[in-house]
């Protein structure tokens, strides 16, 4: 029944005014808790009319007294029904109960077993039922994997609707009878595939209710034998299959729970173990933790501690430990695993070689990597000498060894050994096996890492293209593929391509897996993620919060992927100029890592170093600079001189001591980085080019115009060669090349370039994008240097109206963009206009940045230079005093902001008739300079009155 049509047969039994807005809301909630069925609709009507409960109060009632209510044969009329819910669906089980006591034995056996299913299928969910369910069941065998001692489901399967037929597979006629019977009494109906079918949710309701207590706790054990029995390791099960099966046990589990059944006596220790290894592989980690723990409670018990079957639920159980980022209770239950085996079967045993693998996995995930790197030499060493070279668990070895080389920074091994996983499993396995695909996926991630992009692109696309194929657009590795894909495109700066991508396997991961399973959570992270390429902030914020709720209710607040939602928020705040909100986060992050991962574990370090990136952006050099020189020394001390994160941290603190106006120490640090990346990534790697472009930034901060105009030239060729024209960063040093064009007085050339920028964003990322308006914006300062002033005017107006839409009033960029067309107000003349701004300016960064921001004291200045074109001389004076003695104060007495705040006030000095102070000023600005050792400052002593 359609839901308006619902309703209004609600309403016509309730005896209530259909028009009311009041009683369609309460009636909307109603019918779509009665699945829209007419005879429960007209039912629940007649129960409000009985005067009995009010239409607001009746799902209350409902959710209490169910049973009652669908049951209770005085609630009926109002319409052409005139019997209750339940008693019209036991009018049909009393025809089929009929039926199974005839003389006729086909009619009483297809009668019996449609009263069989009728007893199975309300504990199943009430959709996708299928028959593959009793199929596998059916031809289940005692495999031995469970101990005599122990009971197990296959031992009291009810076989009466599973019969074998003399070739020793299903007879399934006696099944389709019952089905039959069920489908002719509309208690069930058929899916949306063959061989599928479904229950009315209040049928299914009903299915149970009319069982008697203890013949229900029976009932709903014999479905969870049924699904236990259906579950098969060693058949190469559909994923499809296995994944809807979940559902079914997951909804027993329930059904369990509700029925109180706790006490422990349906314990079967295959259908447990099973159940607790499938539910961790499908991402349901709590309840496979709950499960794990009662075997491994039970084999304790019984079995013993040093028995087999004890220590492989150990290693179950450790495994979704691992899952739920507890990787210190994985890594104790994990030592003692492989310390047993040693003891029990030897060093070189296949299980304790397993063990000893996954030990290594889990030092992984702590950051032990050097401790990771021994083990699997270790395993991948007895792999080759017990099974040979070319068997699949040394091949795994090596596989896995190549992935803790990456994460050691030492990507050329991990090439070399994804090269050779890549050609063993092509020539054992054949090109489509999974193992295959799945060795060619590695070896794109590696050449990721390696800066590659373009042949990572190229194996992404097969290893998509075959796993569409062969699984089906579906499986989890095909969205897997696909969101590889998507990471490798954003590389690329291919944001258009990824946005869709990321849209695709959201979609699906909500499709096949639900909302809140953790690949669903972490798709939603990944568009996030390129909503921040794209420069969509609002849309990755809103996102981005989704996944922290997400997963702070499934996982808790310290569990690692909880804990990376936050820091992947934070950086969303960054990215919104939200600093401080930024700056808490990354504290609460830093604080919660070092605290459960430990102070040298590499996301914590990652999180120390991101929390200095904030402290740059809120004027915080000095706390930026310690901290930076703790992740360095860290990351020195733990990964290596030459590891890829060590020289990253290098390259962070070289930019802070730029800040600092330590531009020597900034000089030494981004020449070292430059060496380490040509000698360890090469030379065309973008790591290496980024620190090319890092080191023409510090010759630009030194005056160095024409050696900064060698490297960016270097830097544009070089990234229009590898990453294309149009690549976000091609056009971004197109942008610096402009900057240093200015500061050598090539003008037009900057304008040229800036030009081509503008109209490859406009084209690229869209008119509204950040960088599209950060173009604009150098574009608008080309134009001031070439005396266009009304140009540079409307550009400036252009860039301001689209911040505050975009990023809002307070955004630091829109602040940036009232303080730009201030300085354009300034050359053209118009003080007065330039005032307002330069005054809102000062404001708003004293507010959002705090009095000793250099962005505020920058603010200040300017602010002082309109005051002085104004001949508001005594004004200016008093802000000059204030920013020399702040700038004296922060950035110590040689900095070159420093000196120019004292030949600015000197100016002003002048301009008072205080001479004398004013020559005194430009002597101790001389002096300052010349004992300034080895620093060459691009200013001049000047009466020079806007900070640059």
């Amino acid at each position: 029944m359609e839901e308006n049509d619902a309703i209004e047969l609600l309403l016509k039994s309730s005896c209530l005014d259909p028009s009311s807005m009041e009683f369609q809301a309460e009636g909307f909630r109603i019918v779509k808790e009665l699945f829209c069925l007419p005879l429960a609709i007209d039912q629940a009507g007649a129960y409000v009319a009985s005067g009995a409960t009010t239409i607001g109060d009746y799902l209350a009632k409902y959710s209490e007294y169910q049973k009652i209510l669908l049951s209770h044969s005085e609630f009926t009329g109002a319409s052409k029904y005139n019997r209750s819910v339940y008693g019209t669906w036991e009018l049909s089980y009393k025809e089929i109960q009929k039926r199974a006591e005839s003389d006729d034995p086909h009619r009483a056996n297809a009668a019996n077993s449609a009263m069989l299913l009728l007893n199975l299928f309300p504990f199943f969910h009430h959709e996708g039922i299928t028959e593959e369910i009793f199929s596998y069941a059916a031809l289940q065998e005692d495999d031995g994997s469970s101990s005599p001692a122990l009971p197990i489901a296959s031992s009291i399967l009810d076989r009466r609707l599973l019969p074998l037929n003399k070739r020793g597979t299903w007879d399934n006629f006696i099944f389709r009878e019952g089905i039959r019977i069920l489908l002719s009494f509309s208690l069930i109906k058929k899916g949306p595939s063959d061989c599928v079918y479904a229950m009315h949710p209040l049928v299914h309701s009903w299915g149970r209710d009319r069982i008697l207590l203890n013949e229900r706790k029976q009932c709903c054990l014999m479905a969870y034998v049924t699904l236990s029995c259906s579950l098969r390791w060693n058949e190469g099960q559909p994923f499809a299959f296995q994944r809807a099966l979940v559902t079914h046990i997951r909804a027993n589990m329930e059904h369990s729970r509700s029925e109180n059944d706790e006490d422990g006596a349906s314990y079967l220790d295959d259908a447990c173990d099973k159940f607790g290894i499938l539910l961790c592989e499908q991402g349901y980690f709590q309840e496979a933790e709950t499960l794990e723990n009662k075997v491994l409670d039970t084999r304790n018990r019984i079995l013993g501690v040093g028995h087999p079957d004890t220590l492989r639920a150990i290693g179950n159980l450790a495994t979704t430990y691992h899952s739920l980022g507890k990787y210190t209770e994985a890594e104790k239950l994990e030592m003692q695993v492989l310390d047993a085996w040693n003891r029990i079967l030897g060093v070189e045993h296949p299980d304790t070689i397993r063990a000893r693998a996954n030990l290594a996995g889990t030092y992984g995930s702590l950051g032990k990597y050097v401790e990771a790197e021994k083990l699997e030499v270790q395993v991948l060493e007895a792999q080759n000498r017990i099974l040979g070279a070319e068997h699949p668990d040394t091949i795994h070895a090596m596989a896995n060894l190549a992935g803790t080389y990456g994460s050691l920074g030492k990507y050329m091994e991990a090439e070399k050994l994804d090269v050779q996983v890549l050609e063993a499993q092509n020539g054992i396995l054949g090109v489509e096996h999974p193992d295959t695909i799945h060795a060619m996926a590695n070896l794109a991630k590696t050449y990721g890492s390696l800066g590659k992009y373009t042949e990572a692109e190229k194996l992404e696309i097969q290893v998509l293209d075959a796993r569409t194929r062969i699984l089906g657009v579906e499986h989890p590795d095909t969205i897997d593929a696909m969101a590889n894909l998507t990471a490798t495109y954003q590389y690329l700066g291919k944001y258009a391509g990824a946005e869709k991508l990321a849209i695709k396997v959201l979609d699906a991961s909500n499709r096949i897996l639900g909302v809140e399973h953790p690949d669903t959570i972490h798709a939603i992270a990944n568009l996030a993620a390129t909503y921040q390429y794209l420069g969509k902030y609002t849309e990755a914020e809103m996102l981005e919060m989704q996944v922290l709720e997400a997963r702070n209710r499934i996982f808790g607040w310290e569990h690692p992927d909880t804990i990376m939602a936050m820091a992947n928020l934070a950086g969303t705040y960054h990215s919104l100029g939200k600093y401080i909100e930024a700056e808490k986060l990354k504290m609460q992050v830093l604080d919660v890592r070092n605290r459960i991962l430990g102070v040298e574990h590499p996301d914590a370090i990652i999180a120390m170093a991101s929390l200095a990136a904030t402290y740059q952006n809120l004027g915080k050099y000095t706390e930026a600079e310690k901290l930076e020189i703790q992740v360095l020394d860290a990351r020195k001390r733990i990964f290596g001189v030459e590891h890829p994160e060590t020289i990253r941290a290098m390259a962070n603190l070289s930019v802070t001591y730029q800040y600092l106006g330590k531009y020597t120490e900034g000089g030494k640090l981004k020449m070292q980085v430059l060496d380490a990346r040509n000698r360890i990534l090469g030379t065309e790697h973008p790591d290496t080019i980024r620190a090319m472009a890092n080191l023409a930034t510090t010759y630009h901060s030194l005056g160095k115009y024409t050696e900064a105009e060698k490297l960016d030239i270097q830097v544009l060729d070089a990234r229009n060669r590898i990453l294309g024209v149009e690549h976000p960063d091609t056009l971004l040093t197109m942008g610096n090349l402009a900057s240093t064009y200015k500061k050598l007085g090539k003008y037009t050339e900057a304008e040229k370039l800036e030009i081509q920028v503008l109209d490859a964003r406009n084209r690229i990322l869209g008119v509204e994008h950040p960088d599209t308006i950060k173009a604009m914006s150098n574009l608008a300062a080309s134009c001031q240097y070439l005396g266009k002033h009304s140009e540079a005017e409307k550009l400036n107006i252009q860039v301001l109206d689209a911040r505050n839409r975009i990023l809002g009033v307070e955004h630091p960029d829109t602040i940036k963009a009232m303080s730009y067309l201030a300085e354009t107000y300034r050359s053209l003349g118009k003080y007065t206009k330039a005032e307002k701004l330069d005054i809102q300016v000062l404001d708003a960064r004293n507010t959002i940045l705090g009095v000793e921001h250099p962005g505020t004291i920058k603010a200040m200045s300017n602010l002082a230079a309109t005051y002085h074109s104004l001949a508001k001389y005594t004004e200016a004076e008093k802000l000059e005093i204030q920013v020399l003695d702040a700038r004296t104060r922060i950035l110590e007495v040689g900095h070159p902001h420093t000196i120019l705040a004292i030949t600015n006030l000197a100016a002003t000095l002048r301009c008072l008739g205080k001479y004398t102070e004013a020559d005194r000023l430009v002597i101790q600005a001389q002096e300052v300079k010349s004992k300034v050792s080895g620093e060459k400052y691009p200013y001049t002593i000047a009466t020079v009155h806007c900070a640059p």
